[in-house]
């Protein structure tokens, strides 16, 4: 988004930044802050042209095709119209030409991928032939540069797998690089017969050593992990998450774990228990499980 865009800029970001939804209102922050859109509509080129024009700016840009997607993106029909426009308005300038795969991770889908990577080369070749240009092209996401080589064109969009993860499961070498990560905020032993939690979903059958942990459904831990759905990693031991999880902690059973403190680290997922377990758990996919982290959680970005 474009705000993202702006923030990196802010932070001192002076490579380019492609701005991928870059909506409607967009024009005069593009230019303030030397963003490029992503243009894959008719009216968002024409809004564009035309604030360009008054303004007298230039931009750099990219566009979209739709290949098969039918996400956004420009079909074929309109390729002329779009050549035209842009060869009337040089003070928009075209960086790459672009469309997206919608299902190079399962090999079922595999003849419909080569039918979207040639439909965009011959969209791509009628555009660059048309404006006399050779702008870059890409169509390949994770799963499609592992298992696509043919097709990565110019450049690539590296998604998921920034993360160690290919959703084809083609790569088996990625090393997960994220880990989320919370503390103990308190252990309490617990008679039999105790409840835990909301609903009193959770009764213990022993005594047993409750540990909670300092994250919940808000920082972006979901209640579907609780009730024994998942576990957590204490002093490498797995403890199970008992209860419902709440909107700012959950519980474990931490009875079995030697030495267990308040304030001892707790792995929600990482290496081990992997965001890829956690998101079967969910029903979901794992780049779910990544953005799902709310941003009150704090990043810390080791360089190794």
């Amino acid at each position: 988004y474009i705000d993202e865009g702006i923030d990196l800029r802010k932070a001192g970001i002076n490579l380019p930044i492609m701005v991928m939804n870059s909506g409607m209102d967009f024009m005069e922050r593009m230019v303030t802050y030397d963003l490029e859109p992503e243009i894959y509509a008719p009216a968002q080129l024409d809004a564009l042209i035309q604030y360009l024009f008054y303004a007298d700016e230039h931009l750099r840009c990219h566009i979209k095709l739709d290949t098969g997607m039918n996400r956004l993106g420009f079909t074929k029909e309109e390729i002329p119209d779009l050549i035209e426009k842009l060869k009337e308005n040089p003070n928009l300038e075209v960086v790459s030409i672009f469309s997206h795969l919608a299902g190079s991770g399962e090999s079922l889908f595999d003849e419909y991928t080569h039918y979207q990577a040639v439909y965009f080369e011959d969209m791509a070749n009628t555009i660059s032939e048309g404006l006399n240009i050779r702008p870059m092209r890409h169509i390949l996401n994770s799963s499609g540069i592992a298992r696509f080589p043919q097709y990565r064109y110019e450049m690539v969009r590296l998604g998921i797998g920034l993360y160690g993860f290919d959703p084809s499961g083609f790569v088996s070498d990625l090393h997960t690089v994220m880990t989320l990560k919370a503390r103990i905020s308190r252990i309490k032993t617990i008679a039999v017969g105790s409840t835990v939690g909301y609903d009193r979903r959770w009764k213990a059958e022993r005594e047993s050593v409750i540990a909670t942990i300092s994250i919940g459904y808000a920082d972006g831990l979901r209640r579907s992990a609780g009730n024994g759905k998942w576990q957590v990693m204490i002093h490498g031991e797995p403890a199970t998450i008992i209860g419902s999880v709440c909107m700012d902690m959950a519980m474990v059973d931490a009875t079995h774990i030697e030495g267990v403190r308040e304030g001892d680290e707790v792995i929600i997922f990482g290496p081990i228990n992997r965001a890829d377990s956690l998101a079967k758990v969910y029903g979901t996919i794992p780049y779910e499980v990544f953005t799902g982290i709310s941003s009150r959680v704090k990043r810390t970005y080791i360089l190794e």
